[in-house]
């Protein structure tokens, strides 16, 4: 998706372009464009289901379909914000509790709590578990599975944030904010100057955030499903594209603006780039 052309291509298949037209409108040869459309359809990112023409495998967000989610994405950004600042004294408890975030300010922990371990953590897994909204990705290429889209000029919508969760030494690395680390940090790296959460720390954090998750935050979107069955219908490609795919998305905007309200209400601070932070692992 790095070249120009393969991206071109998906947004023309969700015009309903054949090969040849994709050819001649963007001045390209045939064979350029058989070759990477074979490799959209290897990675399974475009191609045909069933008999139907090709189509892409992710939801394409023009310019005007952003703009007619504006309306309840600023909406549900408030009472998705008002959600969680509601239930604040509870999480605030529970870092307050961590001795692996003692020396750190009050602000990041919060922000490596609320943004990557609840909203990019312990929620994405109770949708996964749940799978009435966004069950576990789709499978592409040969073994990864992930969730893809591709948004038309508007970064807003494509969505700023950046994480990463690998393990290490019988750690969870995890990075979060707007980049992607430069190099592999590993626990001992990071003693004495960022978040370490050993055994009893780390339980008590998974165990919170997977309960607060899934009884506090998950019951929200689960009521308003019909809706936001609704909003997926108002993409350009929506009629092509599963509603998983949608809603995989459009939470993935939601999560960012609701991370800038409470950025703006100072509840939590952000980095310059990017946080790292290690939790134990469970055994």
């Amino acid at each position: 998706m790095k070249e120009d052309l393969a991206r071109e291509i998906v947004v023309a298949y969700a015009q309903g372009w054949s090969a040849d037209k994709i050819a001649k409108m963007l001045k390209v040869s045939p064979g350029d464009v058989s070759k990477t459309s074979d490799k959209l359809e290897d990675e399974r990112l475009a191609g045909r289901r069933d008999d139907d023409d090709t189509t892409p495998f992710m939801p394409i967000v023009r310019e005007r379909d952003f703009d007619r989610l504006k309306d309840p994405l600023h909406r549900h950004t408030q009472e998705f914000t008002k959600l969680i600042v509601d239930n604040w004294k509870d999480i605030e408890s529970m870092v307050n509790s961590l001795e692996g975030a003692k020396g750190i300010s009050k602000g990041r922990v919060m922000y490596e709590t609320v943004v990557s371990g609840i909203l990019l953590g312990g929620l994405m897994d109770a949708f996964y578990e749940d799978k009435t909204l966004m069950p576990p990705p789709p499978r592409r290429g040969k073994s990864d599975r992930y969730f893809a889209w591709l948004v038309e000029s508007n970064p807003e919508a494509a969505g700023k944030l950046r994480g990463e969760l690998r393990e290490s030494a019988g750690y969870r690395i995890v990075t979060i904010g707007t980049a992607l680390p430069d190099e592999k940090l590993n626990p001992d790296d990071l003693r004495g100057k960022d978040t370490i959460l050993e055994d009893i720390d780390a339980r008590k954090y998974r165990t919170f955030i997977s309960v607060f998750s899934r009884d506090k935050l998950l019951p929200y979107f689960r009521s308003r499903r019909p809706e936001f069955i609704k909003l997926g219908g108002l993409l350009s490609s929506g009629r092509d594209v599963a509603f998983a795919e949608f809603f995989a998305w459009y939470y993935n905007t939601l999560a960012n603006s609701v991370t800038d309200a409470l950025v703006g209400e100072h509840r939590i601070t952000p980095p310059e780039k990017l946080y790292t932070y290690a939790v134990k692992a469970p055994q």
